[in-house]
């Protein structure tokens, strides 16, 4: 699909990352193999199943807006009254979008808004405890055992009308479609750590199309929350690491035990080529491929062969019309589950041939930013490729016999070749894959 006259390219790059705020933060961690995994600041941590995770450094929600909104005064302005609206995790895709604007060169607008897209990936959002407590605590009288008919009759009238607006998954394309003018096509995908990648690739058939010229896509989420940290310890899929936090989350290696929380963003602005070609606007990469695909079992959870990453790759590849070869490197996804792990090295395996393509998984350095992971290590990835160089994977200290891969460990690896695809999946066997290859202006 995306081989067609309307060639798809990268203008823009957001972030917002345990690692930093903007590209150039994030790239000195990992050309630095610096991580961020630390014990969690936000709040009290006691009696919670998790104590460590990737937090997002100096990001206040009442100065981000002055650091890094469009300069423009109005804007400002109708940003910071909007902030009240805003969990963090839409927060956080705000400020990545404001930052893609920048940098692809669309502060001074100029460009038909029609013709500009959102098309995000974003996860279940975790309601502030304060917010909730009054309620539950009334509908909670008689020994504490809350009671459902106090709770629909008197409760739920103390909670604010507007409360649910911070909190619905599609608020993080609202707020960026309204504060930035995008007024053509706008979608919201809840697919967990697949949302990121097919979200984008999504978006990028929409310019294919011919349905936009522009389109801002990519992610964010936010688990560094108590709520969310119970809930994910419910999947008993957690890290349950007693040693430095900084080496909790060990993706491929023979002692990992398990994921670990975090929080991040990762904005793309999409473009049309000739489009972006003709404003004179400064190209990054460029999508040539997408694929997804699936392999939950009956009984729950994915396929320990990845048959669902196997058939995303492939998928991928036929889109961008390449062979397995003619790719530099794997962004794999990583998350240092015993089983997805396996089965991602499997699928690599079965499509490039054993260790033949150079592998890198980024979630040793910031945890599992669920809905905001794949785009942000697709940019990690991308900004690498751009230096000529493939970022290594953190806290393999031993690779796994089992999983056969070319793993990038001990320091950065040279590259000529700006080809790379990056995957993602879910515990329960959605993947989804994206080929991008970087500079892509003059080819």
């Amino acid at each position: 699909m995306l081989r067609s006259e309307r060639r798809v390219v990268i203008t823009g790059l957001g972030l917002v990352s345990p690692l930093g705020i903007g590209p150039e933060a994030n790239w000195a961690a990992l050309s630095e193999g610096r991580g961020a995994v630390h014990k969690l600041t936000a709040f009290p941590v006691e009696n919670l199943p998790n104590d460590v995770g990737g937090e997002v450094p100096d990001f206040n929600p009442k100065t981000w807006p002055k650091k890094y909104a469009l300069p423009d005064p109005e804007h400002r302005k109708a940003l910071t009254k909007s902030m009240k609206y805003m969990a963090r995790d839409i927060q956080l895709a705000v400020a990545a979008a404001e930052l893609a604007f920048i940098d692809a060169g669309l502060a001074e607008g100029a460009i038909d808004p029609t013709r500009i897209g959102v098309d995000l990936g974003a996860g279940l959002i975790s309601t502030e405890l304060d917010e909730l407590a009054p309620a539950i605590n009334h509908a909670s009288q008689n020994g504490g055992a809350f009671d459902y008919r106090i709770w629909g009759r008197e409760s739920i009238g103390q909670i604010p009308p507007i409360w649910l607006l911070k909190y619905l998954p599609n608020m993080l394309a609202c707020h960026i479609s309204i504060l930035l003018d995008c007024q053509g096509p706008s979608n919201t995908i809840t697919e967990a750590e697949s949302a990121s990648n097919l979200a984008i690739g999504e978006a990028s058939r929409i310019i294919a199309r011919g349905r936009a010229d522009l389109m801002i896509t990519g992610g964010a989420d936010s688990k560094i929350h108590p709520l969310s940290l119970v809930r994910m310890s419910l999947l008993e899929q957690m890290s349950h690491w007693s040693g430095d936090p900084t080496g909790a989350c060990r993706p491929f290696d023979v002692q990992r035990d398990g994921w670990v929380p975090g929080e991040g963003a990762g904005i793309l602005v999409l473009e049309e080529r000739e489009h972006a070609l003709k404003r004179g606007a400064r190209i990054h990469g460029e999508i040539l491929g997408f694929g997804s695909g699936c392999d939950a079992t009956p009984g729950g959870g994915l396929d320990p062969d990845g048959i669902g990453t196997e058939i995303a790759l492939n998928a991928a590849l036929r889109d961008a019309g390449l062979a397995p070869s003619e790719v530099g490197h794997v962004n794999a996804h990583g998350a240092a589950s015993k089983i997805s792990d396996l089965a991602e090295a499997r699928a690599f395996h079965r499509v490039f041939g054993g260790a033949n393509v150079p592998v890198t998984a980024l979630k040793g350095y910031m945890g599992n930013l669920v809905s905001g992971c794949g785009v942000v290590e697709l940019i990690s990835s991308l900004i690498g490729v751009n230096q000529g160089k493939i970022p290594q994977t953190l806290n393999c200290d031993e690779l796994d016999p089992a999983c056969v891969v070319d793993l990038i460990r001990g320091a950065s690896r040279d590259t000529n070749n700006p080809i790379f695809v990056n995957t993602n999946l879910t515990r329960h066997g959605q993947a989804a894959a994206l080929v991008v290859r970087g500079n892509s202006a003059a080819n």
